[in-house]
């Protein structure tokens, strides 16, 4: 059975403001507000994992292990303020991760999700992650995308049901 040799990716991707700004919605936040959220980032990091799938081309892996996922949903439930922000700032290490990774991608793109196919959910497995037949990993915060990075739609398996499209109606 083939599979794409997995190789660790050592990245450190640093806290963007300006990204968790945007995702967030927020003009300003407070200073006991930064101390939390670098403190939350700094939990999350631990739990970071990154793989390229594949030599020359293949494909990049970025994913926070269900550890985190237990972090940021104890953090949710405490109904405040940081458990709002908390999927967010997965969301921004998420990205600030693929661009460490892959420079080429930038803020306001996306990454454009394979089709599954057999190989890729057999290499997947490798690292105890599943890929449905719908283009989903099954962790909550997690990045699967081709390389050579192309910001194209084209590329993209869920070009026709794509959640950027449809909010901006197109």
């Amino acid at each position: 059975m083939k599979k794409l040799p997995l190789t660790p990716i050592q990245i450190t991707p640093h806290f963007d403001l300006e990204t968790f700004m945007i995702l967030s919605g927020q003009r300003r936040i407070s200073g006991d507000q930064a101390e939390e959220i670098g403190r939350l980032w700094q939990q999350l990091f631990t739990h970071l994992r990154a793989y390229r799938l594949g030599q020359g081309k293949g494909y990049i892996l970025i994913y926070l292990i269900p550890e985190a996922e237990q972090i940021l949903q104890e953090k949710q439930s405490s109904d405040t303020e940081q458990g709002q922000n908390a999927p967010l700032v997965a969301q921004a290490m998420l990205m600030a991760a693929l661009l460490e990774a892959v420079p080429e991608a930038s803020l306001g793109t996306c990454a454009p999700i394979p089709e599954p196919n057999k190989i890729l959910k057999r290499s997947l497995a490798e690292v105890g992650l599943d890929f449905t037949n719908a283009g989903q990993l099954n962790v909550q915060f997690g990045l699967l995308t081709k390389l050579p990075f192309r910001n194209d739609c084209e590329e993209c398996y869920l070009k026709a049901s794509c959640p950027k499209k449809i909010m901006e109606g197109s």
